[in-house]
């Protein structure tokens, strides 16, 4: 999570729980926050405070909240300069790398990602498709090679 993100969480924190005392410019508590929840996304953190607010209606604190923090089954790892790898827990899937030629690509795709919820069998489609799209242009350009 980045900090002006984290910013946007305790505006929302504070409209769960209206009468918690809850200073946001305290730069501390803003410290405090961050250190504790960066690791996590905005709406990781965002969907556990909503979560917690349905358990109970007093104000939760940050192990609560982390408590209620829904973990993917997968990670992803990022390899300068346009590789993604998406790999998930269950071994029957594996991992998916994504070799992008492009920013603009890899940025494509990440919202195409971010669209599916990061789905296995979702995953699985883009990845085939990927693979064909890049495959595609190495076989064309050997065909050519072959007519000349």
């Amino acid at each position: 999570m980045e900090k002006k993100e984290l910013r946007e969480i305790l505006k929302f924190y504070k409209s769960m729980y209206v009468g918690a005392m809850i200073n946001i410019e305290d730069k501390t508590l803003f410290a405090t926050w961050y250190e504790m929840l960066k690791e996590y996304s905005f709406e990781q953190v965002k969907n556990a405070i909503i979560k917690r607010t349905s358990q109970s209606s007093y104000p939760a604190n940050i192990p609560e909240i982390i408590s209620n923090i829904e973990v993917p089954d997968y990670t992803i790892e990022k390899i300068p300069p346009h590789t993604v790898i998406v790999c998930y827990e269950d071994e029957s899937f594996g991992n998916f790398p994504f070799r992008f030629l492009n920013s603009k690509e890899a940025k494509e795709y990440s919202q195409k990602f971010q669209e599916c919820n990061y789905d296995k069998e979702s995953i699985k489609i883009l990845h085939e498709e990927h693979v064909r799209k890049r495959n595609s242009s190495v076989l064309h350009t050997g065909e050519k090679r072959k007519q000349d």
